[in-house]
């Protein structure tokens, strides 16, 4: 078992000095000194999360709440910061795709 474990510690190193994961970084890193930018990202959350109880409680949904997470949203996708920080995610998502379905691949029966 502690090679398995061994291993793992290696994988889970890998994948943190891989450059998705440091592009990652570097763009947390940089919202972070841009509190404007993470406001706005907080604020499109929280909007959006609002939505969404109003929705699941069967509630409607005033358009104004609409007008404001379009607004938000807006904002959001012409940063070029936020553009970088989402195409960061895409590629760590892709990278840890890939890396969870060749472990799966290996495992075979086992895993389903």
């Amino acid at each position: 078992m502690e090679d398995i474990i061994n291993l793992a510690q290696r994988l889970g190193k890998a994948i943190s000095d891989s450059p998705q994961a440091q592009k990652l970084r570097a763009a947390r890193e940089e919202l972070a000194r841009q509190p404007q930018v993470e406001q706005i990202l907080k604020d499109y959350q929280d909007q959006a999360d609002r939505i969404t109880k109003l929705e699941n409680e069967q509630k409607p949904v005033e358009v104004a709440d609409k007008r404001k997470l379009d607004e938000l949203h807006s904002k959001l996708v012409s940063n070029d910061l936020f553009k970088k920080l989402t195409a960061a995610q895409v590629e760590y998502v892709d990278l840890m795709r890939k890396v969870n379905g060749s472990i799966r691949n290996q495992l075979g029966p086992i895993a389903q």
